[in-house]
């Protein structure tokens, strides 16, 4: 997955070789004089690149507004859903014991998807051209805002690889449901809960470790453009991009680019399509006898339940797919080529899919997992019935005090 806040006006190798070369108009605060420069400003002249995509049907201005409204608007309600109702998630598996393989799957998951959806917030959250941002400061401001500078200097862009962790598990789960539906008796003996617990460590902690390094490659710089005076902070290549571009080129190729979405993707496709025509297989046996090997009830409703979230990250990973196709057959829609913006527009596309997929795994848990229902009902139930007693006995109260 391509980094979200870092969008190259040219190719990556050009990047990787030019450290002063501006990510034009992605940090752009306009400022009315060229008097008050931030120290360690470069002069460029950016005043034609509006125009430097003249086949591009999509202008810079409509992908600024675009990206306006997802880092102001999109991003900020993304993390209030996805935060809630991961942290609800992972309250209701641990109530559950995550001694149960399941709950552990799960619970890893939801933890995976708060922290990406963590990570992306505080990347938008002081974005110069977020419509929050525009809003609360003046058109004078030079300087960013202590949480983006935060993102560059402690690298916090990293933490955007437990969405590549995510997606792991997701074919983990995925693989996990199909063994227990293929070989219902087998699956709690081979595959133990602490043998799950090593291979998602296993997998997952590479994955988000990589992208720190990929997130490494970016510094924090401005630019002051000599025709307008407008002055535009920009992440370029950081002397460790430069030191090692083969690694960099390596993960952001290989691990975060389009291998890995499509192997989960495919995996996850797999194993659902087998899952359910087992569970279909096994319903028509248990109509034909009653000794035929099936899954209990429990298992059959975690298994539906785990179908849903397998067509959920499906479904939201496909545009990410989509775009990596279209730029096979469409030789310019590619980063600094004749369809930059419209490519630019993808990626917001895709990774608005990805903050949905982060944050409505609830819904799919609540529709069919009724042991989770269960438990969200009552979580909620004990909470208003104890709000409510609350205000009963301080009416009571205030009423035998007025009589008093």
């Amino acid at each position: 997955m391509s980094n979200p806040a870092i969008e190259t006006s040219t190719t990556e190798p050009e990047m990787a070789s030019r450290t002063d070369m501006p990510l034009t108009g992605v940090f752009e605060v306009q400022n009315s004089t060229v008097g008050n420069v931030p120290e360690g400003c470069v002069e460029v002249n950016t005043s034609s690149l509006s125009n430097q995509y003249p086949d591009d049907p999509v202008s810079q201005e409509a992908f600024l507004t675009l990206a306006s409204i997802y880092s102001g608007v999109l991003v900020p309600v993304f993390f209030l859903i996805g935060v809630s109702s991961n942290s609800v998630n992972m309250i209701v598996f641990y109530k559950h014991g995550l001694r149960e393989r399941f709950n552990l799957c799960v619970f890893a998951l939801a933890f995976c998807d708060a922290i990406y959806m963590c990570g992306i917030f505080l990347t938008y959250v002081q974005f110069p051209n977020s419509l929050i941002v525009k809003a609360l400061t003046s058109p004078e401001t030079t300087t960013l805002g202590p949480v983006m500078r935060a993102v560059f200097d402690y690298n916090l862009m990293g933490l955007i690889g437990f969405h590549s962790a995510s997606q792991l598990i997701s074919a983990i789960v995925a693989c996990e449901r199909c063994y227990c539906v293929v070989q219902p008796l087998k699956s709690h003996t081979v595959l133990s809960t602490k043998t799950m617990a090593g291979i998602i460590f296993i997998v997952c902690v590479p994955a988000v470790a990589g992208y720190y390094v990929l997130a490494a490659r970016w510094n924090l710089g401005c630019t002051i453009d000599s025709a307008t005076g407008s002055i535009t902070f920009v992440a370029k290549a950081s002397s460790f991009s430069l030191q090692n571009r083969q690694l960099v080129h390596t993960l952001n190729s290989v691990l975060y680019g389009f291998p890995l979405p499509a192997l989960c993707i495919t995996t996850v496709a797999v194993m659902t399509i087998i899952t359910i025509l087992k569970l279909k297989q096994m319903t028509r046996w248990r109509e034909d006898t009653s000794t035929a090997r099936t899954l209990s009830t429990k298992e059959v409703a975690l298994t539906r339940m785990l179908v849903g979230t397998s067509i959920l990250f499906m479904v939201c990973t496909t545009p990410q797919i989509a775009l990596f196709i279209a730029g096979l057959f469409v030789p310019g829609l590619k980063l600094g080529l004749s369809y930059h913006h419209t490519y630019r527009v993808g990626i917001k596309v895709y990774e608005t899919a990805a903050l949905i997929n982060s944050s409505f795994n609830f819904l799919v848990y609540y529709k069919f997992g009724t042991k989770f229902r269960e438990t969200v009902n009552k979580m909620f139930h004990c909470a208003t019935n104890r709000d409510s007693k609350q205000t009963a006995e301080h009416q009571t109260n205030t009423f035998t005090h007025t009589q008093g």
